[in-house]
């Protein structure tokens, strides 16, 4: 490495080709890479579904879910099952262990559930596939005063014409969309009156409506094709369908008996925009996303269709990611730019400006470079990789100023030119080099990470790793070669230049007057007390990790950062009217725009609606209301106090199962911020868990809305044989397949109808499957065609049932969620609450789980794997030091300032008032890169001067001084770098704010910690290893004296 750095100062032309290269590989990447919004997500999942019409969850449960969960559960590979029975359908969820081929795993899954021979032959297909997180682009919704059947056909055209666009990999209609469906009643009377069974006209009507190829004429002149065309598409042409023929040579036609209505299916689904009906739709990325131009595609698009749409139709934009990712950009730029002209400031007051000039010109050299390779390493310009290219601007600039001092250094004493770089370069080679290594080691354990987060602490590596490399490079390459032409200061022709020069000289002197005459006194004097000192700075220390360890610092996974919308959740017990849903949505949209009207309320946005757009969705027994606000810049109220007011102009919903309101970015689901699982097969016992645990749960300060989805519970009828209905030729089968073709109704057909499979239904009428009487007058018929009363053969009761069963790891499973204020640690209660209660309820009932779900179970895992990988990444750092030093004392110098950084973090965030998150470790690890580059600076001019004849006393002081300069100024542009996202109040900030409150106080704390204790720990440490060789003399002394006796050592033989 010495000859290259000599080899590169020899050769100015190649460092300036070097140079030139990063800069144009950067302005190439910068033009190339992708950008988003977050870093899109590979997903370690593989989801098997299947749907099996007309069957009750603890049937789907029984007849497919556990089926294909015993099938799958020995695969290798495999992390966790999770599965959901549900009202006709099953959904099993495989999570795999990181690191595992998810190809692999799925075609084993594949394997596995095509050799079930059991599952229901009424049921569907399996679908199994890898799951795939598209990134959404945009958001959009499509609403007028028209039908709905208009509205499908116009955003079906939409949804084909959207998806060929440039950087659009599919458009899906989220809300409001119903599914066509040609329903076919027939009342029970009409069958009796035409002594008729729903099988027997299923057939007729399979037997009419067909198309079907009769073979080929071939004739002299060619091929003609034979084929039959009877396929009825439309309710109407099923009316025309003949059943019988009558004696009176008259027809029995299917419209003759039956209701026949060509409608949308039987779901409760609506979605409206501003109370207008309509459909809302969601834009994909590609999975090369283009966030640029797949934006400005689908906007002039939609700009166009506006133009084309009937009256009373009309399209509006949501919000687009674009407009996200520009506001992220916008802002980080704005503080990159600001952190940029802060640290130049600083290096101005302090350094020549020629070296001032070239350290920030080595800095965009470094960002270039890092942009260069970023799209080669899977990264793109999001606002993780953007944001760690801010932070790490306070790391890079450390090594441009080390090498740069030590060359000023040189060229001071009088050796100029490529002498004076070339001593000061590789004079301090080893220590910026370790520091280099040191720091990216110390960032490895955000490669190790659970795959639910590793996306997003992959963008942070990858920038540091490639950073922290071409800075090397820049300053050990490039930037001595620049200033080896440095020129002797002298007075300038300018008068403004000399005044800069003289202010400069203003804060060089005081600096340095500092540093003789406050810092070297004091020093001495804790050298002097150098016990009392090492005592005190581990009082504080034990003090800070006793204010976290005691609860005065809380934990989360990530922080409650506040969005620009507000979601409201509503959920009624599982079976309640859907009109419940319906009024709920509209009283709370009322009540939002009631709360906008409010003249009192508006003053605190100084007169300003706050409101930009409502929309509220309904699917059975839930509603939700998406309440979106103006910009946080383009509004003075904040989201949490229009939440506030607007939860208390709600009141409580006491029929609610569930009720809750959401507005961080923690996701589009409410804010949950405590998040149990209980697993159990037995649900008499899990019931009782489960009211046990919520009184436990209850009574904890901070704890509230606690509930549970076994609250969703619903009522079944169950049907049992009697005795004798075998004596009449009625079996079990036979009860149940009438039944579900008078209620669920048999599908005859599937006809291929506007894009999409239209299921034709032969069923009961609406009002005779409205109300359990009908099972009182139904009758079902043996195989000779007898009419019996269903109530003759079979008992009819009702009992509890469910509207969904959830399973995790083969066991039944119940949820438990709660909100939990600010001031209050969910982690921490559930943490207590489990190492209190959980031995005792696993002896009460038998067979019970208890487990963390959510963003906890996320966290305990994070908390785990990342207390692991730092803890072996410090062993292989400190390794490395040995190594290099030579030396087992040495390196634990050098790491020593480690845990005072985490100390730093923490006053830092109980200044800030935030929270411990996952954004604060990375931001802790970051400043172990730092100062640990401070430790190796200081110690590696201690070795020097000790070299050079110096006692331990003096290196120490003196070492302090003359690295005292770098030491400061690392540390000082580190934090200054970081003021402007520091001090940032926008929404975009918040989400990283906890990580540079971790770097810019770890760093400020930990260099008081490299100038005062590390010195002191150095003179300890040399203190003891004397008493120990001196201990060990004498006991070999004695060991002589055992054996040879009094005679000294010279006489013994």
């Amino acid at each position: 490495m010495r000859h290259l750095v000599q080899w590169f100062i020899d050769n100015p032309i190649a460092a300036n080709l070097l140079m030139i290269a990063m800069l144009l590989g950067g302005w190439y990447g910068a033009v190339n890479i992708n950008k988003e919004v977050f870093p899109s997500t590979a997903q370690n999942y593989v989801d098997i579904s299947m749907s099996y019409p007309g069957a009750a969850p603890t049937e789907v449960e029984e007849q497919i879910v556990i089926r294909i969960e015993e099938a799958v559960a020995d695969i290798v590979g495999i992390f966790q099952i999770t599965s959901t029975a549900q009202q006709g359908v099953g959904v099993i969820n495989i999570e795999i262990v990181d690191g595992y081929n998810v190809k692999d795993v799925l075609n084993n899954v594949k394997n596995k559930v095509d050799s079930i021979s059991t599952l229901p032959n009424t049921g569907e297909r399996p679908l199994i596939s890898q799951r795939v997180n598209r990134v959404p682009l945009m958001f959009f919704s499509l609403f007028g005063d028209v039908d709905l059947s208009e509205l499908k056909s116009i955003a079906y055209s939409i949804r084909d014409e959207m998806a060929i666009l440039e950087g659009i990999a599919q458009v899906v209609i989220t809300g409001g969309l119903k599914n066509d469906e040609v329903a076919i009643e027939i009342s029970e009377y009409n069958l009796r009156r035409y002594n008729l069974t729903f099988d027997e006209i299923a057939a007729v009507v399979r037997k009419s409506s067909i198309n079907l190829p009769a073979g080929t004429v071939r004739t002299e002149k060619g091929n003609i094709q034979i084929q039959t065309r009877a396929q009825a598409y439309k309710g109407h042409e099923f009316a025309d369908i003949v059943l019988r023929n009558n004696p009176d040579g008259s027809f029995l036609k299917l419209g003759d008996i039956a209701n026949i209505t060509d409608g949308f299916e039987e779901v409760d689904v609506d979605f409206f925009y501003n109370g207008i009906q309509g459909l809302d739709f969601q834009v994909l990325l590609s999975d090369d996303p283009q966030l640029i131009e797949g934006t400005a595609s689908a906007k002039k698009y939609i700009e166009e269709l506006r133009e084309r749409l009937p009256a009373g139709v009309d399209v509006k934009i949501g919000y687009t990611m674009k407009e996200m990712y520009d506001n992220r950009f916008s802002l980080l730029k704005d503080n990159a730019l600001g952190g940029l002209a802060l640290v130049f400031i600083i290096l101005m007051l302090f350094l020549r400006p020629v070296i001032a000039i070239w350290v920030v010109a080595g800095i965009a050299t470094t960002f270039a470079g890092t942009i260069w390779l970023l799209p080669y390493f899977g990264i793109s310009f999001n606002m993780l990789s953007m944001f760690a290219l801010i932070m790490v601007l306070g790391i890079v600039v450390d090594d441009a100023i080390i090498v740069g001092e030590s060359i000023y250094s040189q060229q001071s004493k009088g050796i100029k030119g490529k002498a004076g770089s070339s001593i000061g370069a590789i004079g301090v080679l080893k220590p910026v080099t370790l520091a280099v290594i040191s720091t990216i080691l110390f960032f490895l354990p955000m490669i190790g990470v659970p795959s639910d987060v590793k996306p997003f602490t992959e963008s942070i590596f990858y920038v540091v790793l490639l950073s922290l490399s071409f800075s090397l490079i820049e300053s050990l390459l490039i930037l001595p070669s620049h200033l080896t032409h440095m020129k002797p200061e002298t007075p300038s022709k300018h008068d403004l230049i000399n005044r800069l020069t003289k202010i400069r000289h203003i804060f060089s002197d005081a600096l340095a007057s500092f540093a003789k005459n406050i810092y070297q006194p004091s020093l001495k004097i804790m050298l002097h007390n150098k016990w009392s000192a090492l005592a005190g700075f581990f009082s504080v220390f034990v003090l800070s990790l006793s204010l976290f360890a005691g609860g005065w610092m809380k934990t989360q996974l990530f922080p409650n950062v506040p969005n620009d919308f507000i979601l409201v959740n509503v959920t009624y017990p599982a079976g309640s009217p859907v009109k419940n849903s319906y009024d709920i949505a509209t009283f709370i949209e009322e009540k939002a725009l009631a709360l906008q009207a409010d003249k009192e309320f508006l003053e605190k946005n100084a007169g300003n609606p706050f409101i930009s757009r409502i929309t509220k969705g309904i699917a059975s027994n839930t509603s939700y209301v998406f309440i979106g606000l103006k910009p946080a810049e383009d509004r003075i109220i904040s989201i949490k106090e229009v939440t506030r007011q607007l939860k208390e102009n709600i009141g409580s919903i006491p029929e609610a199962q569930s009720y809750s309101l959401g507005f961080t970015i923690n996701g589009a689901q409410p804010d949950i911020s405590l998040n149990l699982n209980i697993g159990s097969n037995d649900r008499a016992l899990q019931r009782i868990a489960v009211q046990r645990i919520i009184d436990t749960l209850s009574a904890y300060p901070g704890v509230e809305n606690v509930r549970s989805d076994l609250d969703s519970d619903r009522s079944e009828v169950e049907m049992n044989l009697k005795a004798h209905a075998q004596h009449l030729g009625i079996s079990l089968s036979d009860i149940a397949t009438q039944v579900r073709q008078s209620f669920y109704g048999e599908e005859i057909q599937r006809i291929p109808r506007s894009k999409e499979d239209v299921r034709v239904m032969l069923r009961y009428p609406k009002e005779d499957r409205s109300t359990l009487d009908t099972l009182d007058s139904m009758r079902v018929r043996n195989s000779k065609g007898i009419e019996i009363p269903l109530h003759t053969v079979s008992e009819v009761s009702l009992v509890p049932g469910f509207s969904t069963i959830n399973r995790t790891d083969r066991l039944r499973n119940i949820s438990i969620t709660a909100d939990v204020q600010e001031d209050f640690s969910a982690s921490e209660i559930a943490d207590t609450m489990m190492s209190d209660y959980t031995p005792q309820w696993q002896r009460e009932f038998h067979g019970f789980k208890l487990s963390k779900g959510g963003n906890l179970r996320t966290q305990a895992m994070f908390g785990s794997s990342f207390g692991v990988n730092f803890g072996l990444i410090f062993l292989v750092v400190l390794a490395v030091f040995m190594v290099a030093f030579r030396s087992i004392f040495q390196p634990f110098l050098v790491l020593l300032a480690v845990p005072f950084g985490l100390m730093g973090a923490i006053f830092g965030h109980m200044l800030f008032g935030n929270n411990i998150s996952m954004m604060s470790a990375f931001g802790f690890l970051a400043c172990a890169g730092v100062v640990v580059n401070d430790n190796l600076v200081l110690l590696d001019r201690i070795n020097q001067l000790r070299q050079q004849g110096a006692s331990a006393f003096d290196a120490v002081a003196n070492a302090g001084i003359d690295r005292f300069r770098a030491i400061t100024l690392t540390s000082l542009t580190t934090f200054v770098g970081l003021m402007p996202i520091l001090f940032e109040r926008s929404l975009q900030a918040q989400f990283l704010i906890p990580m540079v409150i971790s770097l810019a106080f770890g760093v400020l704390f930990a260099s008081v910690v490299t100038l005062y204790l590390v010195p002191c720990a150095y003179l300890i440490g040399i203190q003891i290893g004397n008493a120990v060789k001196r201990g060990f003399r004498g006991f070999i002394r004695r060991c002589k004296i055992f054996i040879y006796g009094e005679r000294s050592s010279v006489d013994a033989p």
